[in-house]
């Protein structure tokens, strides 16, 4: 075609050519033009026959293509019917399509520097179909019971988690989600055990084998009481998570529990073909929805410094014959917990794929409670320690100057008589209240409340916190005893029915302003609120979890904010810091162990007593307190360590002594 435009094109600029030639004269062929008219003709019959032709060879091709198809279209119908008919009949009869979820890998758990604390370990884990006890859609429970029991007898309680038999948690499952149709019945299957059980797949056809991931924690009791446990689903969990099913694995205490849902991650789904006894009948697998792993967890704590924390915190408790011992290291400017230890503690991993009853009740009759995180949860006598924010407060309420001087001295009374006196007898003469922090003198603080009044006092206490939880993401933790007319009356009426149900203006007031009588708090309220005095006022929310990371590298910020700010004056705290100095450093110095430290501190000691009194009027037992904060001229750090019946505050010094110098 484009051969025969050309010469077309070609015969049309020839003929104009002649015409402009005969213009000037020039004689034009009549055979010529002739000739050119009868090669056009020949020209257009060629262009129609190759049309033509064209058309026909398309039209053959079509029909060719067309045939092939309804060919193999019928083939494949014949086959189906007719050579494999009964196959896939029986096949539609006995099989189905079974949604099943995809777990998540949970998210792991870091230090702030990105240490690794805990990790996910390969596992094998135990199913139990139930589809082969079903009859006219019922289950038939004898036949479920015995082969449940021989499980049991292969398993053993430490591995299918023996609080309860498999048949009773199986009901339990139905119980609340009859249209189970999987049960995990055990966790972390030794081989030996997983080539035992496949030799009964013949008799017991329900069960199935799944590759899992356990949780291993790497540094054991160190972090325990921070980092938690996971557990399998029970019913109350299956209840009020929305997110969880009763195979899942979920937190158990500390940021494990705390940050589940984020560590959790998000279920996903996938179609399988199973047979009539539950069995995968092809490899083949459809993907519902994609599951999404957990966030990874970044902590505030310090790797070093909480093993060496737990290191010293364990000897100390030892050392001194304690009943247990807490220390906490916070950030003041923040409120992030860069240590949290407890002795005694325990190993989180004999709870990672569950744990026997009798392993449990061993646990809790230790006599110690190891499970319990005394740093939050221990509500104890503050003693001396109290004097700060007594000081602070009285201070703020004009109620003293750095003018104002009582006088310490032996056999003070009060008004009733009632013989009241410093720590050991001492006496100091007279003092003003940096020196009274400095000495710790009763008599200066008891003189300062007879000339106040406690409820007024009671509402500076509130402010620093006392009485109330510090909304620290950790569960387990405990408010402690605001020290009031009113909850003494109500302590009475309670938990309490030996205390006479009334305030003693002069007494009550002067025991409890020095951390004794009704007074409790708690070792994460004393560094908070020490963490107060060395910021200039700001009462922050203590936390541990720093940071969430999702796998795109998204992070989210899990800094708390505070519990409350400016409400005292940074005049009234500077006082109280003076005196914490002077107590450490000073002319009378009593906190010996911190002096000459590696860097500058200021403290604050207490001697706790409760129990028995002796004959001589002397308390058999005391708890040892110690906090404050470091360096003295910019504060950074605070500290409480609390060791219970641990003897004098200074055994408490001595542990912050040894974990501050190593610090620094």
């Amino acid at each position: 075609m484009k051969d025969i435009k050309f010469e077309n094109n070609l015969f049309k600029d020839n003929k104009q050519k002649n015409f402009e030639k005969k213009k000037v004269g020039e004689h034009v062929s009549v055979g010529l033009v002739e000739s050119i008219k009868f090669r056009n003709r020949q020209l257009n019959d060629n262009t129609e026959k190759v049309t033509e032709t064209g058309l026909i060879f398309n039209v053959i091709g079509l029909l060719t293509v067309f045939a092939c198809l309804f060919v193999l279209l019928f083939y494949s119908v014949f086959e189906l019917q007719v050579f494999e008919g009964d196959k896939m009949f029986a096949r539609s009869e006995v099989n189905q399509i079974r949604v099943e979820d995809i777990r998540p890998k949970r998210g792991i758990i870091f230090d702030r520097n990105g240490e690794k604390l805990v990790k996910n370990v390969a596992i094998t884990d135990l199913f139990l179909n139930l589809d082969p006890y079903l009859e006219n859609r019922d289950i038939d429970f004898e036949k479920l019971e015995a082969d449940l029991l021989l499980l049991e007898e292969i398993l053993g309680p430490d591995v299918y988690d023996g609080s309860d038999s498999l048949f009773e948690r199986i009901q339990v499952v139905l119980g609340e989600d009859p249209s189970t149709e999987r049960i995990k019945l055990a966790s972390d299957l030794e081989n030996e055990k997983v080539l035992e059980l496949k030799s009964l797949l013949d008799d017991i056809p329900g069960i199935s084998f799944e590759d899992g991931l356990n949780r291993n924690y790497i540094y054991e009791e160190a972090f325990a009481h921070v980092l938690g446990y996971t557990g399998v689903v029970n019913e109350e969990e299956f209840e009020n998570l929305d997110y969880v099913g009763f195979n899942d694995i979920v937190g158990r205490s500390g940021v494990e529990e705390t940050y589940d849902k984020y560590l959790f991650g998000q279920k996903g789904q996938r179609a399988i073909e199973v047979n009539a006894l539950g069995k995968e009948v092809s490899e083949e697998e459809y993907l519902l929805e994609e599951e999404v792993s957990g966030k990874n967890l970044y902590l505030s704590l310090d790797l070093d410094s909480q093993k060496k924390a737990y290191e010293i915190l364990k000897n100390g408790v030892d050392e001194y014959d304690a009943e247990s011992g807490s220390m906490i290291v916070q950030d003041v400017e923040n409120g992030e917990i860069l240590v949290m230890a407890n002795f005694p503690s325990y190993d989180n991993n004999i709870f990672s794929g569950g744990i026997s009853q009798e392993a449990f009740d061993e646990l809790l009759g230790s006599g110690t409670n190891p499970l319990i995180n005394r740093a939050i949860g221990s509500q104890m006598p503050p003693g001396s320690i109290f004097k700060t924010i007594v000081a602070a407060s009285a201070y703020d309420a004009e109620r003293v100057d750095k003018d104002t001087r009582y006088t310490s001295r032996r056999g003070y009374t009060l008004s009733g008589g009632t013989p009241f006196q410093e720590y050991q007898n001492n006496e100091y003469g007279s003092i003003n209240i940096v020196d009274a922090l400095m000495v710790s003198s009763n008599i200066y603080f008891c003189e300062v409340i007879r000339q106040w009044d406690m409820n007024e006092l009671a509402t500076y206490l509130e402010d620093f916190g006392i009485g109330q939880n510090t909304g620290i993401d950790l569960s387990g933790e405990s408010g402690g005893m605001l020290p009031s007319p009113e909850n003494k009356v109500e302590l009475s009426k309670t938990t309490s029915p030996w205390l006479e149900p009334f305030w003693y203006p002069e007494a009550d007031s002067c025991i409890s302003v020095i951390g004794q009588g009704i007074t409790t708090v708690t070792p994460i309220q004393a560094v908070n609120w020490v963490s107060a005095i060395a910021n200039g006022g700001t009462l922050h929310t203590p936390h541990v979890g720093m940071e969430l990371v999702d796998r795109e590298g998204n992070v989210k910020s899990m800094d708390k904010g505070f519990l409350n700010k400016n409400f005292i004056s940074d005049e009234a705290l500077e006082v109280v810091r003076e005196g914490m100095r002077a107590s450490v450093d000073g002319e009378r110095r009593v906190i010996y162990p911190l002096q000459d430290a590696k860097v500058d501190i200021a403290a604050k000691t207490g001697t706790a007593e409760f129990g028995k009194v002796s004959e001589d009027g002397e308390y058999e037992d005391t708890h040892a307190w110690v906090n404050g904060f470091f360096p003295y001229e910019d504060p950074k750090y605070s500290f409480v360590i609390f060791l219970e019946d641990g003897g004098k505050s200074n055994n408490a010094a001595h542990l912050a002594r040894e974990f501050i110098d190593w610090f620094y």
